[in-house]
């Protein structure tokens, strides 16, 4: 573990760096350097962290809040502080179960963040008045087209049957009229045969007697004649207006004359004025129908109209034998007459007005939501009053639907209208937490050289911290890069496995002294050891050969100790402030 007071004294008494030693430390204790990197890393993922802590306090409020008052907060608290410190714990190490953690809980982030945004760039408030807007105006718009056609069929059907009437009323005078033609027929035929001998007058005789005489044969004449000729010619008239005999004719006179007086009773009783029945048809005709236009207009029907609509079907189903009834004319009517003068459902304002505040808000919008259901029900129910049954709506479709409160989000990232907010939305909370994962990434600690996977990454990557191995492997007591030259001194070319990549070979039993660096150097790959006939021989790497010649240009003997020991006293430093962060 580290000593605090250790390094502390090591500090004091360690003289000031100087040249190189002051360029290798500012490396980490520069304004940009790797101690102040950290800082401002764990700094600006705090600040990302909380604004995402905020949203995703929001989001989760929305599914959350029903449970308890705190469990959205709980719920942030959870989310945010396991992704900030799995998401900071990678720079030291990564693991697929921190992997599997951190990926669930910047999921969960991510995705409550979503919500929240979306929330606050689109107000429950905004959508929910949006849709109930867009499934007010079908729905008033199916409800006017029904309510049309229903006040036009009922114009139709009132138009219909006064004009039956009057073509019955017609028929039945032009059938007064025909019956009364062939009775002047019938009469004129019996005078006519009445009529066929004259009387005799008293002044073309000069005694009295005589003209009785006369007279009497007159009689005895017409009366002799009356018989067969008369019967003739009345059973004619009769055949030609279609009777069979005249008491057939006296029964359909008196059936017509009945029906002439019923008709004419019945439309004194729907209309007042008039002298004949035609003329008390029309009147009831026009005041019917601006009975039924006035009612359209102001959604009421008097009694009084809706009595003489009644007696107009009686009267209509009477003459006509149809089977119509008063029912089938007003129901329509009344579905219509029942409706609401401010329209077919309460408005988005009323309806806020009855929550608490008075407005719509994240915590009441699912009620807000129950209340336009029920309207938006109650309104298909009126509608499909009117609507024939083959035109019904269907409460439960789609369009005629409110959205949950909890898949706006998700059905708006498919909705090619709203979709470029959404995925802005979404983009916007995933960079948050996908900008704290990435700064975590970037500042991971340097892998070690048991990690190096190759020479090439040894050297590459862990240049510094092979130094440091080298020279603590070296036998001390000498300064490290006098050591390292003597060590290196030792091998000569081999031109035999050069094309292996090693260019420096020296039998094992000379390097005795060096055994700890040919250990080290073998398992980093740079360096071999191959049985031979003579004993075993060390093989160098060239690329470990081109380290050893930078180290020794670009230091001076004695000057690498002093840049080593600084730059392990920097790094415990910053492994100290790492494990703080």
């Amino acid at each position: 573990m580290f000593d605090l007071k250790a390094a502390a004294a090591s500090r004091r008494t360690a003289p000031p760096p100087q040249g190189r030693e002051l360029m290798l430390l500012e490396g980490q204790r520069g304004f940009f350097g790797q101690k102040n990197l950290l800082v401002l890393v764990a700094a600006v993922t705090l600040l990302l962290q909380c604004i995402s802590f905020m949203t995703t306090l929001q989001g989760a409020t929305l599914f959350l809040a029903g449970i308890f008052t705190l469990a959205p907060l709980f719920f942030a608290l959870a989310v945010q502080s396991t992704a900030w410190f799995l998401a900071g714990s990678l720079r030291a190490k990564i693991t697929p179960l921190r992997c599997v953690a951190l990926g669930l809980a910047l999921l969960c982030s991510t995705y409550y963040s979503y919500v929240g945004i979306y929330n606050n760039v689109n107000p429950p408030a905004s959508y929910l008045a949006n849709e109930y807007a867009q499934i007010q105006n079908t729905l008033e718009s199916a409800y006017s087209g029904y309510a049309a056609s229903a006040w036009r069929t009922a114009r139709d059907q009132v138009n219909g049957m006064v004009s039956a009437l009057a073509e019955r009323s017609t028929l039945l005078e032009q059938e007064q009229a025909r019956l009364a033609a062939c009775q002047a027929e019938l009469a004129a035929a019996k005078a006519s045969h009445a009529g066929g001998l004259r009387a005799p007058s008293r002044g073309s005789y000069a005694d009295y007697e005589a003209y009785v005489k006369a007279y009497n044969a007159y009689l005895a004449s017409v009366t002799a004649n009356t018989g067969a000729e008369e019967t003739a010619a009345r059973q004619a008239i009769l055949a030609r207006y279609a009777f069979a005999g005249e008491a057939e004719l006296a029964l359909a006179q008196a059936q017509n004359t009945a029906a002439l007086a019923s008709l004419d009773a019945a439309s004194a009783s729907l209309a007042a004025g008039g002298e004949t029945t035609a003329l008390r048809l029309e009147q009831a005709r026009a005041d019917l129908l601006g009975a039924l236009t006035a009612a359209e207009a102001s959604g009421e029907l008097p009694a009084e109209s809706r009595s003489a609509l009644a007696r107009l079907v009686q009267l209509y189903s009477s003459v006509t034998g149809s089977a119509s009834s008063t029912n089938d004319l007003l129901a329509p009517l009344d579905a219509l007459l029942g409706a609401p003068p401010a329209g077919l459902t309460a408005s988005f304002n009323s309806l806020a007005a009855q929550l608490p505040g008075g407005q719509v808000t994240k915590a009441n919008a699912q009620e807000m939501k129950r209340l336009m259901s029920a309207q938006i029900l109650a309104a298909v129910l009126r509608v499909n009053a009117l609507a024939p049954e083959s035109e019904a709506l269907d409460a439960g479709s789609a369009s005629l639907q409110i959205t949950d409160l909890h898949l706006k989000p998700l059905v708006d990232l498919a909705a090619p209208q709203r979709q470029g907010m959404a995925l802005f939305c979404l983009g916007l909370a995933a960079l948050m937490d996908g900008l704290t994962l990435a700064f975590s990434l970037a500042c991971r600690r340097r892998p070690t050289l048991l990690s190096a996977r190759g020479p090439r990454r040894a050297l590459a990557e862990n240049g510094q911290v092979l130094a440091a191995q080298l020279a603590a492997s070296l036998p001390s007591g000498r300064d490290p890069l006098a050591e390292l030259e003597l060590f290196i001194s030792l091998f000569s070319a081999s031109p035999s496995t050069l094309s292996r990549g090693y260019s420096l070979a020296a039998d094992r039993a000379a390097l005795a002294p060096y055994e700890r660096v040919v250990a080290l150097l073998c398992q980093l790959d740079l360096g071999r050891i191959e049985p031979g006939e003579g004993g075993e021989t060390v093989l160098l790497r060239s690329r470990f050969l081109l380290f050893a010649n930078e180290l020794a240009a670009q230091y001076q003997r004695g000057e690498l100790a002093a840049l080593l020991e600084q730059q392990a006293s920097a790094a415990r430093q910053a492994a100290l402030l790492g494990q703080r962060a």
